[in-house]
């Protein structure tokens, strides 16, 4: 098994000036893969894909929305192939573009989603770095992710290519469908290269606080990621890096949810909870409200963000990494993201129940997701 500190590290690092090299070649292939009647005939978008990949399509998925200007949907490959593909009307589905993400292009679930809604008329489009890949293989269209060589770990650098991808292809869809402007096309993508631009320093300015935050979060058994909207997404890549990295128990609620269910935990003074919220949020005011019952119960609380609820944390006597950076609340997820990456890239390896057992040792190849075995509908 391999130890990913401190080269987990050092890919949140990179990232930003990766990201910011490929993004002209990036956009480019966003803008192109898509054909003007394809865009036209779409009445609908479906995104799926697993781990990382789902979480990147999760974290874009409203944005998509408000850009393209047509209904969003998510699904899980083992709910979308298994379960949608078969049950839905082919009309729909000949009018659905399916977006199936795989950074390695070989997970078996996704490309078995892909493969079912081809085979009940939905078109297609794989969004991975394997160019030659089974999904791209399997899909109509690809748009090949130009992701170069970067430290190993946890996904950081993948997620967020996958994002800006996702986003890319939004306001391409939303210009040709005059959703939007052709100028206002263009600002957004100046924009969007703009935030990336300024994403090396709020990684920069988190990195000190997220060292300093991992050993408090691993002190407590259990982990708890919230989120809302956008940031839901957020707080599930955070949890899933925990996971990867050291194996820590850690897992992700929506906020509201988290009235209803976490709230009545037992034993709320072995819980972190770690809140995932954009200072211009629409569920600020939620949180805030949250945050009293979260203190009095006994938790340990971080804000990852900013905004009234990063003050009133603060004033309770909690922590908060503040994040700068004005940008609207649906790309939140590509600055909110770096954090949680790094506050797992800082935990120590001596954590790491994987590390020398062979419990694990079928997730070496990732003969897990990669090599099961396809299913198909019964004739």
């Amino acid at each position: 098994m391999s130890t990913f500190a401190p080269s987990m590290r050092e890919q949140v690092l990179a990232t930003p000036s990766a990201l910011l090299d490929a993004f002209d070649t990036l956009e480019r292939t966003a803008r192109l893969v898509l054909t003007t009647p394809q865009i036209y005939r779409t009445r609908r978008i479906l995104l799926t894909g697993s781990g990382d990949s789902y979480f990147a399509a999760k974290a874009a998925e409203f944005a998509f929305m408000a850009h393209a200007g047509l209904p969003v949907e998510m699904r899980s490959p083992l709910d979308a192939g298994r379960y949608h593909a078969q049950l839905a009307d082919r009309r729909d589905l000949e009018n659905t573009l399916v977006i199936a993400l795989s950074n390695s292009g070989a997970a078996a679930r996704v490309a078995e989603a892909a493969t079912l809604y081809r085979a009940a008329g939905a078109p297609v489009l794989a969004v991975t770095k394997a160019e030659k890949g089974r999904l791209a293989g399997i899909a109509s269209q690809t748009l090949v992710l130009p992701i170069p060589e970067l430290p190993p770990g946890p996904g950081f650098g993948p997620y967020l290519f996958a994002q800006t991808a996702l986003l890319l292809l939004a306001i391409r869809i939303g210009e040709v469908r005059m959703r939007i402007t052709m100028d206002e096309a263009q600002a957004l993508r100046a924009s969007l290269k703009a935030t990336i631009a300024a994403m090396a320093a709020s990684i920069e300015a988190a990195d000190t606080s997220a060292a300093a935050l991992c050993a408090s979060v691993l002190s407590r058994p259990i982990v708890e990621f919230l989120g809302a909207g956008p940031d839901f997404a957020v707080a599930d890549y955070g949890a899933a890096k925990l996971f990867e990295a050291v194996g820590h128990h850690a897992y992700a609620r929506d906020l509201e949810e988290w009235t209803h269910l976490n709230y009545f935990d037992g034993r709320p003074e072995e819980i972190a909870t770690v809140l995932v919220i954009a200072a211009n949020s629409r569920a600020q005011s939620r949180a805030v409200e949250l945050l009293d019952y979260m203190n009095r119960l006994g938790r340990m609380i971080t804000v990852v963000g900013g905004g009234p609820a990063a003050d009133k944390a603060i004033r309770l006597g909690h922590t908060a990494i503040a994040v700068s950076g004005d940008v609207d609340e649906l790309w939140s997820p590509m600055l909110l993201s770096a954090p949680l990456a790094l506050i797992a890239a800082h935990a120590p390896q001596s954590a790491n129940r994987r590390l020398g057992s062979e419990r694990w040792a079928d997730s070496a190849d990732a003969s897990t997701v990669q090599k099961s075995e396809m299913w198909e509908p019964r004739t």
